[in-house]
Parts: structure tokens; sequence; C-alpha cells
């Protein structure tokens, strides 16, 4: 019950609330923020710095779960942008019903405090963590008249069902879709990742109008190609004469690595060293099955943190990129952006038609399959050597990036999107 009376009212919170003025101000509200460098968090922080050019900017977030603590009494990022921080309970997000919980907690405490807060004219931007913020935010826009906009890293409840935690026939998921789809509809704004994320909630019935598109960014003046890092000295395994094939991220349930991992094994390539580099929930089942199956080219790391980037992108050869079937235009792998950043080709397997799939396809900055290509994945790993194919892909990777995906570039994108 503490707990709970914490999280709600704010009990023992360090960060006291800045006074405001009546003009309308702009709120963001993101369960992950700074100092976290998650992609979520790390995005989030960006645009509120952003959006903080001209104008007071109120953010809403949780506690520092991954990064330093010492950072999080913080109230201000900088002189425009106020931090309140949602006290929570530190528990195990590897846990679905843990997750669940804090998800709960923090919906609750966030819609008390924006209740009383939150003006007529203000703009309240919304990023898909946690999801059941969406829900009643969407109903607090009926009451407060405020402009409602959604930044969707995620669409729910559909990804939901395509991670395997609900079912499409059930009571629960039509439940849930009917609350959801109400609060799309109360968005003034609905900025989607790709063009198939935006089929999605036109299929909604979604106005067009109310949907823009911003891609992720690359962030291409740190990350770059850097040819002479020593990646035997990094990963400390001697990688001479392989090709390094890395997934770096999280390892949950809708990257699909086991089944890939299978695909991998069959294609029994001695050239071909895959490096896994995160946490999850599904890493132990991973790290069981390589040991069991006697796999010897496949390598777990720990994750690490975003400082490193530049080394350990630049310490493989592709990127690998994974999503489980039928996450068509419910996500889109930030992580795709800084990989071509660094110059290196991407091997995809997904949906066909996906954001990821025409970016490879359309640009040649790599391979792309879908789960159903199994023979032709299984003989494009088999034929992977060390050569000047590869390192062309990622020539033309960095190039595409450069033109299209820069921070600079997106950043304004959502500076116009948001004002």
């Amino acid at each position: 019950m503490l707990i709970i009376l914490n999280v709600l009212f704010g009990l023992n919170n360090t960060v006291s609330y800045p006074k405001y003025s009546i003009m309308s101000v702009t709120w963001i509200i993101s369960q992950v923020f700074y100092p976290d460098e998650t992609s979520t968090g790390y995005v989030m922080t960006k645009i509120a710095e952003t959006l903080s050019d001209n104008q007071t900017v109120n953010v809403i977030c949780g506690n520092a779960d991954y990064q330093s603590k010492s950072l999080n009494a913080s109230s201000k990022l900088n002189g425009n942008i106020n931090i309140m921080r949602v006290n929570t309970p530190a528990l195990d997000k590897n846990r679905l019903r843990n997750r669940l919980l804090v998800f709960v907690l923090f919906t609750w405490a966030v819609f008390f405090r924006i209740l009383f807060k939150i003006k007529k004219g203000d703009s309240v931007v919304v990023v898909t963590n946690p999801p059941t913020l969406i829900v009643l935010v969407g109903i607090l826009k009926k009451v407060k008249r405020f402009r409602y906009s959604i930044i969707m890293h995620d669409v729910f409840p559909e990804n939901a069902v395509a991670a395997g935690a609900l079912k499409a026939d059930s009571f629960l998921y039509k439940f849930s879709l009917s609350f959801f789809n109400f609060s799309y509809r109360q968005a003034d704004s609905l900025i989607c990742l790709g063009k198939d994320m935006a089929e999605r909630f036109i299929a909604k019935g979604i106005e067009t109008s109310k949907i823009s598109i911003i891609q992720n960014w690359a962030d291409h003046h740190n990350i770059k190609p850097e040819p002479a890092i020593d990646r035997n000295a990094y990963f400390n395994m001697n990688l001479d004469g392989k090709v390094v094939l890395q997934f770096a991220g999280n390892i949950g349930r809708v990257q699909g690595l086991e089944e890939f991992i299978k695909l991998f094994r069959k294609a029994a390539n001695p050239s071909l060293v895959l490096v896994i580099i995160g946490d999850g929930a599904h890493k132990k089942i991973l790290e069981r099955y390589v040991q069991s199956n006697n796999i010897e080219n496949v390598f777990f790391l720990d994750s690490k943190p975003r400082a490193e980037q530049q080394t350990f992108l630049n310490s493989c050869d592709i990127g690998l990129v994974t999503v489980s079937e039928g996450m068509y235009g419910l996500g889109i792998p930030s992580k795709v952006y800084n990989i071509m950043s660094a110059g290196k080709a991407i091997f995809y397997i997904g949906d066909a038609g996906s954001e990821i799939d025409n970016y490879v396809q359309q640009n040649d900055i790599g391979w792309s399959f879908s789960w159903h290509d199994e023979q032709a994945t299984i003989a494009r790993l088999a034929s992977l050597h060390p050569g000047k194919l590869i390192t062309q892909k990622g020539e033309t990777a960095r190039q595409f990036v450069l033109a299209h995906f820069t921070q600079d570039i997106i950043l304004q994108k959502y500076k116009a999107a948001l004002q």
C-alpha cells in the first residue's frame, strides 16, 4: 500500500514541481527519459531538447532504471525543460507481470498529475511507453481539450498478439482494441515510424491528415565507419578471416532470434560468426539452445552502453535485424539507423514490404528475407565470406543515412509536427 501511495501522490519524491505561467506549454510523457539511454529514453530526450529551443517543455517520466541513479534527482535538463519523476518500484523487467504492474502504477500516477496540471490549450506528447497511458490520456483529452500527439513506437494491442501475449480471438484483445482505437481517434496527431505503420492506422479509419511519418535517426556524428578498431581485442576472441554478423539489442519475444539461430545453424558456414549483444526475457532460452546443440560460432555478450556503440558496431561486418512474422507495421527497430551509420550492411528477416525491407531492397544495402524464405536465407548465410560485396553494401548504407536520416533532418520534422 505504501508503494502505491508513494507512486500516486509522489511521497518521498525528491523533485519539486515548477510553478507555471498562464501561457500554454508542451508536456512530454515517457516512462523512460534522461539519463536513461535506452532507445526510447534517448529519442524522447532529444525531442524535448529540440522543442525547448523556444518554449517551456515539462516532462513527466519514471526513475532512471538503467543508468546512474545519481543523476535522478535533477529536475532540469536545461533552462527550458522541467523534469518531474514518478517513483515506481524497481522490479525485474523481464517478468511480464512485473512490467504490467509498473505500467499501471506509472500510468495512474501520471494521470493524477496531468488531471490537475495540464490546462486547455496545452500540448501533450505521449510515446507508447507505457501503452496503458495512451488510453487514459485519450479519455482525459475529452475533458481537458488539450492538443494530443502520440509518437507511435509500437501499435497496441496488435503487437501483443504478435508477441504471443494475447490471442486475436480473445475477449481481452477485442476489449483492449476498442479502448486503444478510441484513444487513437482522440489524438490530433499520430506520428508513425514508417509507411507500413501508417497503413495500420489508415486501416483503423484514422484520418490521413492526422498521420505523419517521421522515422528514427542515426547518430551520424558519433557513429561512423572506423576500420582500424581491433575487434579481436574488443570481443576477446580471434576473428581473423571471419565475417561477423552482429545482433545488438533487446532479446525478447518479437525478435525471433531462436528461429534465426536455427537457420544459422543449418547454414554451417565456418567463416561466419554470430555475436549477440544484449539482454532480455529470451536470452537464457537462446543460450541453452546454443549449448545443447554445440553451436560453436554463436557468442553471447552482455548489454553494452550507448557510449560503446561506435566500437561494437564497427567490430562487426553485418548488422542483424530480425522481427517476428506478423509484426508488419507494428514497430521498427531503431538500431537499424546506427547500423547503417557505421557503414555496415544489413541482414534483415521480417515481413515483406515493411519499412526495413524496403530500405534494403530498394537501396542495395544488404539482404532481406521473410521467414517463409527459409532455404534462400540459409543459402545466403552459407555464402557469406569476407570480400568487397559486404563492404560496398555498407558504404551505400552510410550514404543512404546521410541523405535521409541524420539527427538534424529528423528532429526538424518533429519540431514542425509538434509545435
